[in-house]
Formats: C-alpha cells, sequence, structure tokens
C-alpha cells in the first residue's frame, strides 16, 4: 500500500449531470411515476430473502410485471391477475402512490422518543440547530414536534385541545415554525384530530359525539370527545383547526390514533347524527378534508397501526407500534416491515416508526437498524437527543439520510422476519446488490451461508464482495459467501459481477453506495480512466472504492480534481480514492489505473478438524485448525461441490442431505488459487438424532411468528418461560400466528410438553391461543382455546413415522394482541 496526495488544478472536460435538488440535497434522477415494474408474488424461488429494487432493476427472481395504474399483474407465463392490490391483497382503497409533491420518504427528527411529554421549545431549537449544522446537507428536512406542545403537555386526559399551547413554548407554536424554517428545515406536528378534551371547544362547535346531556359518548385515548364524522360542522371544525396549524407554518401533519377512530366509528355508527351513512366513508371524508386544507405540497401522515382505509389520501402512514429503546424495539420496526413493506413507496411511504442512535444500543445494533431503514428506503426519523450523540453514531446516521427511491420487488406481506435484505440497484450503468445479512439473535453470533443464486445472480459468474459498514473489500468469489455475525448485528455486502477491468464498487457517501452522491460516471477502456462527478459534503471525507480482477492486478495512478484534496491507498485488489473539500459541491473527478504486479502465496490445506456440532436434525458447525500461514479463506465443497469462501476457519452448514457425510475444506488465496489437497471432514449423522431432545436446542427449518422474533428457553420478550405461576428453564417463546417446523426423517416416536400463555398475556389479562401439532400436514393434537389464565396443558403426541413436524400457534378470534405464547419442555422421544 502506498498513500500521496494531491491538489490538483487541472480543468475536467464538462459532463452531462444527471440530478435532481430536492430540499437542499442531490437525488438520482427519476423516471416518472406511475410506471410498470418487475414484481414477486411469493417468495416460492428465494424463501430466505427480501428483495427492493432502486432504479431500473432486471433480475431473474422477477415473476412478473406489475402495472400500478391499472393494478395489474401480468406473471412470466402470460397469467393476468386483475386488481391486484384490492383484491388478491385486500387494499379496498387501492391508488398509486402520488410522487409530484414528495418524490421521496421524508427525513428529519421526531422529539417524542427522546423527550416524551416532557419536551420545551428550547429542546427543540437546539436539536434543530444540530441538524442544520449536521445532517441538513445529508438530506434531513423535517423537525417533528411529537406530543407534549398542547394543552397541559403531559399524560392524556385534557392534553387533548388543540386550541392551548404549553406554557413551555412561550413564543407559540408560531413562533417555533418560523425559527425552524429559519434554520432551512420544515417544521412538523402532532396531534390526534379527531379527538378533543377542552369542554368548551365542544360546546363552541357542536358537533362531537355527545348525548342529550353533553356527556361524551366516546372516551378514548384520542380524547374525552370524539367527532361525529356524519356532521357537516365536522369538517368545518377540522378545516377550522388544520388552517391554524398551516397558518402557524407547519408543514408535516402526523395525526395519531387513527384505528382507534375507525374502530370507535364502527362501533357507535348509530348515535351518529346520520346512522345511515357508512363509517368508513364517512371517516375518509374527514381525511379528505384534513388533506385538502393543509394542501398537496404538506405531508400527512397516518399514524398508528396500520389504517388502511387512509390510502389514496395519506402520503404516509406509521405502519407498526411504538418502538422503544433497546434492542426489542428493533423488532417492532421489523415486524412492521415484513408485513407491510409490499405497500411502501407503491400506495404511501411507509414509516417502521423512528430508529434510534444512543446508548444502551451497542454499535452493532445501530448498524443493524439503520440497515433495515436504508436498504427498504421506508421514513427515516430519528428521535435522540442529537447533540449528545458520538460521532461514531451520528456516521452511521449519516449513511441512511437522505431516504432513497426505493421500493419492493416483494409485493406480498410476509410472514416471519427474514434475515436477508437484497437491495438491487441499477444506477449509471453500473448494477449491483446492496446485500444485509442479520442476526437477530442477542446471545449467540451466527454463520449465514450467502447462497448467490438465491439473490439470482449467475452460478458462472464471480462477484467482488465489499462490506460497507467495514469498508473492506473481502474478495472476488463464486457460488457463495459465509458471512460471521456478531449478536444482534448485520454485515452490508456489495456484491457485483467481476469484469477484467478496475470497477467502481462503493462510495461512502450513502448506504445505496451511489445513488444519491454519484451524478455521473464514464469509463474508457482504451485509457484505463473513470471520470465522474459527485456530490460531496463539506469536510467529509468522500471515498471511492475500486476493485480489479483477481488474475490482472492494478493500481491507481493518477487522480485529476480541481481546489479539493485528495489522499490515494493501493492495495492488492482495491484502491481507496479519498476525497476531502471544504465546500458541499459538486467536484468533477478523474482517476486513471495503471496495470500492477500480483502476489501470490501457496497456500496450504488445513490439517486438522477441531470440532462437529450437530445443531440440528440437519444442521452442523465445523471448525478446523486454521492455517499457521496466510490465506484469504477457506473454500467450502459439500456433496463434491463448491458452496463458497469463508473468511475464517468455521462454518455452519445446513439441509444437509443425509446420505452424503463428505465436507471438503480447501484454502484459497486472494487470486482465487486454491491449496492442492482439502480437507476431509466426516459428517456423524448418528450424532444428529439423539434419543431424545428439547426442541429448543435443535433449530428449526422454519420459524415464524406473528410479532417479535422467538426466543429460545426465553419468553418472547427475553424473560423467563413461565405459565401462569409455573416457571420453565426450556422451551419456545413466540407470539401468535406462528408456525415452528422441524423436519424429524421418522426418526421419532413421541412429542412431549407442556403449553400455554406466558406470565405476560397472564398479568395483563388479554390474550388467547390455540395450539395444534401436525405431522406431514395432518392435524395430530389441539388443545382448544386457551386464555391468559388457562393452566398449563400437556401434550403427549404420536409422531412415529413423521418427517415434517410442524406447531402452529393460532389466533383464538378474538384478535393476537397479547397472544405471548409459550411451548415448555417441548421435546421429541425416540
Amino acid at each position: 500500500m502506498f498513500r500521496f496526495m494531491v491538489k490538483a488544478w487541472v480543468a475536467l472536460a464538462l459532463f452531462a449531470l444527471v440530478s435532481l435538488s430536492v430540499g437542499g440535497f442531490a437525488l438520482a434522477g427519476n423516471k416518472s411515476w406511475p410506471k410498470k415494474i418487475p414484481c414477486r408474488v411469493n417468495d416460492s424461488n428465494s424463501p430466505e430473502v427480501l428483495i427492493t429494487t432502486l432504479g431500473d432493476i432486471k433480475t431473474p427472481l422477477s415473476q412478473g410485471v406489475f402495472d400500478p395504474e391499472k393494478d395489474e399483474v401480468i406473471l412470466e407465463d402470460g397469467t393476468v391477475i386483475e386488481n391486484y392490490y384490492r383484491d388478491s391483497l385486500g387494499i379496498k382503497f387501492y391508488r398509486p402512490i402520488d410522487k409530484r409533491y414528495f418524490p421521496h420518504p421524508p427525513a428529519g427528527w421526531c422529539s417524542w422518543y427522546y423527550y416524551y411529554w416532557e419536551i420545551s421549545a428550547d429542546e427543540v431549537k437546539r436539536n434543530a440547530e444540530w441538524m442544520a449544522r449536521n445532517l441538513k446537507e445529508y438530506g434531513a428536512e423535517y423537525v417533528q414536534i411529537d406530543d407534549g406542545w398542547q394543552g397541559r403537555g403531559r399524560g392524556y386526559g385534557d392534553n387533548r385541545d388543540w386550541t392551548t399551547v404549553d406554557k413551555r413554548f412561550p413564543d407559540g407554536m408560531d413562533g417555533l415554525a418560523r425559527y425552524i424554517k429559519s434554520l432551512g428545515l420544515k417544521p412538523g406536528l402532532w396531534l390526534a384530530p379527531h379527538g378533543q378534551s377542552n369542554k368548551e371547544v365542544v360546546r363552541k362547535w357542536r358537533t362531537f359525539l355527545v348525548d342529550d346531556s353533553g356527556r361524551s359518548i366516546v372516551k378514548t385515548w384520542e380524547g374525552d370527545y370524539l367527532l361525529d364524522p356524519s356532521k357537516e360542522k365536522s369538517l368545518e371544525y377540522l378545516k377550522d383547526l388544520f388552517t391554524t396549524l398551516c397558518d402557524w407554518g407547519y408543514e408535516y401533519f402526523k395525526i395519531d390514533g387513527q384505528p382507534i377512530v375507525i374502530r370507535e366509528y364502527k362501533r357507535h355508527k348509530n348515535v351518529m347524527s346520520n346512522s345511515d351513512e357508512d363509517p368508513i366513508k364517512l371517516y375518509r371524508r374527514t381525511l379528505r378534508v384534513i388533506k385538502e386544507t393543509i394542501g398537496p405540497r404538506r405531508y400527512l401522515l397516518g399514524c398508528w397501526g396500520i389504517p388502511l382505509e387512509g390510502i389514496g389520501i395519506m402520503d404516509g402512514c406509521r405502519t407498526g407500534g411504538d418502538v422503544y429503546l433497546g434492542w426489542d424495539g428493533f423488532f417492532v420496526a421489523l415486524n412492521a416491515t415484513m408485513k407491510y413493506y409490499f405497500l411502501h413507496n407503491i400506495v404511501w411511504y411507509n414509516d417502521p416508526d423512528v430508529i434510534y442512535f444512543r446508548s444502551p444500543l451497542t454499535l452493532d445494533m445501530v448498524r443493524a437498524w439503520a440497515t433495515l431503514i436504508g436498504l427498504t428506503g421506508q421514513a427515516v426519523l430519528t428521535s435522540d437527543r442529537l447533540m449528545d450523540l458520538s460521532e461514531d453514531r451520528v456516521e452511521v446516521m449519516r449513511k441512511i439520510f437522505p431516504a432513497a427511491d426505493i421500493r419492493p420487488l416483494d409485493l406480498f406481506p410476509i410472514d416471519g422476519s427474514k434475515r436477508i435484505i437484497d437491495l438491487k440497484v441499477n444506477h449509471l450503468g453500473r448494477s449491483y446488490d446492496v446485500v444485509g445479512c442479520f442476526n437477530f439473535d442477542g446471545d449467540k453470533k451466527d454463520i449465514m451461508y450467502l447462497d448467490f443464486s438465491d439473490l439470482g445472480l449467475s452460478d458462472e459468474e464471480k462477484y467482488h464482495v465489499f462490506d460497507f459498514w467495514n469498508k473492506e473489500y473481502l474478495g472476488m468469489w463464486d457460488k457463495g459467501y459465509f458471512v460471521h455475525l456478531a449478536p444482534s448485528s448485520a454485515t452490508v455486502l456489495t456484491l457485483m459481477k467481476a469484469e477484467n477491468f478496475p470497477q467502481l464498487i462503493s462510495t461512502s457517501r450513502h448506504i445505496t453506495q451511489g445513488w444519491v452522491d454519484l451524478v455521473d460516471l464514464k469509463f474508457d477502456p482504451e485509457r484505463l480512466q473513470y471520470d465522474g462527478k459527485s456530490r460531496v459534503i463539506a469536510d467529509d471525507p468522500y471515498e471511492l472504492y475500486f476493485v480489479y480482477p483477481s488474475d490482472k492486478n492494478f493500481a491507481v495512478a493518477d487522480v485529476k480534481l480541481r481546489g479539493v484534496d485528495v489522499e490515494v491507498e493501493n492495495h492488492q485488489g482495491w484502491s481507496v480514492v479519498r476525497i476531502k473539500s471544504n465546500k458541499t459541491k459538486v467536484v468533477k473527478w478523474s482517476v486513471k489505473f495503471e496495470e500492477s504486479d500480483i502476489y501470490s502465496y501457496p497456500v496450504k490445506a488445513p490439517a486438522d478438524v477441531e470440532m462437529i456440532e450437530p445443531i440440528g436434525f440437519d444442521a452442523v458447525r465445523i471448525v478446523w485448525e486454521p492455517t499457521y500461514h496466510p490465506n484469504s479463506g477457506y473454500c467450502i465443497y459439500y456433496k463434491g461441490e463448491k458452496l463458497g469462501v469463508t473468511p475464517l476457519n468455521e462454518v455452519i452448514l445446513k439441509g444437509l442431505d443425509l446420505n452424503k457425510r463428505v465436507v471438503e475444506v480447501s484454502c484459497v488465496w486472494y487470486d482465487g488459487k486454491e491449496s492442492v489437497d482439502r480437507l476431509r471432514v466426516e459428517l456423524p449423522y448418528e450424532r444428529f438424532f439423539p434419543d431424545e431432545v428439547f426442541l429448543s436446542d435443535i433449530e428449526p427449518a422454519k420459524i415464524t411468528s406473528g410479532w417479535g422474533v422467538p426466543k429460545m428457553d426465553k419468553s418472547l420478550n427475553g424473560g423467563v418461560l413461565r405459565i401462569g405461576e409455573k416457571e420453565y428453564e426450556k422451551g419456545i417463546g413466540t407470539h401468535a400466528i406462528s408456525d415452528i417446523v422441524y423436519y424429524l426423517k421418522g426418526k421419532y416416536s413421541k412429542l412431549i410438553g407442556e403449553v400455554g400463555l406466558d406470565y405476560y398475556s397472564y398479568s395483563s389479562k388479554q390474550g388467547s391461543v390455540t395450539f395444534e401439532v401436525y405431522g406431514d400436514g395432518k392435524l395430530l393434537w389441539s388443545s382448544g382455546v386457551m386464555k391468559y389464565d388457562a393452566l398449563p396443558k400437556k401434550l403427549d403426541v404420536d409422531i412415529r413415522g413423521v418427517d415434517e413436524l410442524r406447531i402452529h400457534v393460532g389466533d383464538a378470534g378474538d384478535g393476537i394482541n397479547y397472544d405471548h405464547a409459550n411451548l415448555c419442555n417441548l421435546k421429541v422421544v425416540k
């Protein structure tokens, strides 16, 4: 490696600038919307991966084309699915998102998850000032003031009064809005507009649901009083309210409690002024008045849960519950993403709630959360005290601002929690995959086999692999890669098909690695030179990562720019060009390459196996002695075929064929040359099926949950497994609706254990489920309905000859709220 500093003043030729300036930052130009897009209608061809897209992509995993204007899917075999969203997915009010005024999802800051009701104008200003200095140029736009500005500002009660401003906002909400705008940012405001708690307001407007004596008929979280949507005066009330808020200067409105409003309108239709009208139609009428009043250039966000009745009117929607500080809070956002991502950037912009960047989340957890939001392109809002964040956490934050124009390939809701998100990008002639690999387990490390074919990549090609978060090139490989993951973490790998010339694999500005920052790019193969334009941020080093074919090394020979500092690092196989500007601007750059020598070490095969540990009925962990001499990794072979490369001396293999016992391991160098010999590992399949085993000690072939991620030997909330007053050391904590699948190969005769609702449901006095056991698709046992206070129910099920064992936790008919279910001391016996 060598470094050199350059100050270059040579003007480059003028290139075409392909960019769109939005909200103070540059985004790659979008083609018109709505337009036809590739899609999957199920995940049968790659069930482990959530696929997202950025730009006009092509992938063999696409199953057809979706026309958003017609709401029609045409599959590859010619099958036409009409009214796909409306009828197949049940989206009654389907309409394509209108992107004319909001071409990308919102990005900014929300006050709620740090301050809750203890917010003040001074604290809002401090965060806004920090954002203007440190995040605005990265795409942050909105400063959203949440609950606490109105009424008394604390609790529920009479703080649902939108006519009174708390004393902690001495200059009024209009004064605060003006201050936020003076910083070049946009003010946003939270409220629950269908509710009211001020009796004087209720008496003045006479348009709330009250009885003859004036007492409230509907008293909910939304407020002591609820608007009667059947009265014309309610529409006047909403128009008056939002006219005032707009006059104050607010440009973003988060309207909360919408599922409560919908529920109560259905329940109390008979007490409305006009009980003949459809309550959903009346509800949508209130939304239309709100949207018409604020106008098309102000953002309307529905909140919380999933008020599907707002589609076609709302610009965006909070798609889940409130997140909370800690790793379990991440799963609230994850669940919302899995269930409702098919709506994002199709009918509205999804908001799975804010992302935390502060302690006690570890940096690994922060990166994982940022990976989830960044690779799906959903709304990105932080809710920390921004000025208290350390620089390493701010750096992660900047990598996902702004939210890019990402949308799903997968147009269907997802059961369970997928551990791989594959963002497919096509921009300026660069086609590549940005792959997020997650370990949800907070206690154990994991080794994930990333099969390139599961991403729709060719078995016949090699791919450059780059680690985005660690800023490191990992080599040029084929078939697959074993990703080593710490507990509660995510790794982001960029994969690009390898060519026989230098390639730009990554840029440092944003997790999309070029979409936000790279505005022009050309390569001259004769001169071995790239010419490009990039938007750089003042005083933030901007890095271009170039990679080379494994059998022909290159190095950066020269860099030409004007008026900026440049640093170059040349490594075998890759180079970094680091640009630092004292101004935010678009820079023209030119990078010229020259051929360089290759060093190759004659690697040797590993000597011996250290450990073979069965971790499932068809899964194994293998550890071998690391080689003393250098290598770039180890190639893994099974059934005579290459699986891919692991950088460390350990792999986990799943889905094994019990008729094939041999795994082979070779050493490999960076140029792809392997050791002549291979370490031969024989799998002891007789150890895979002990006489009896707790199922919590075996990794399921499949596991899904209606909320959260199931936990082994813990409750869903991470505590002790407990049914009523009885505690257990072994078992599985999950949540309805849940399916847990094991493949037993007919080796066992009996399934025993105890089931019931977790103590969380018991203490909440809510929840009811059913437990069912299936063998090869046949119902073998059912618990019947079990409520929160039911005693543990024992099961002793004959499973002789069963291969597929499926344990199902179902909803008992009252919804899945509080349905925390425990499968305790669950074991199979021969």
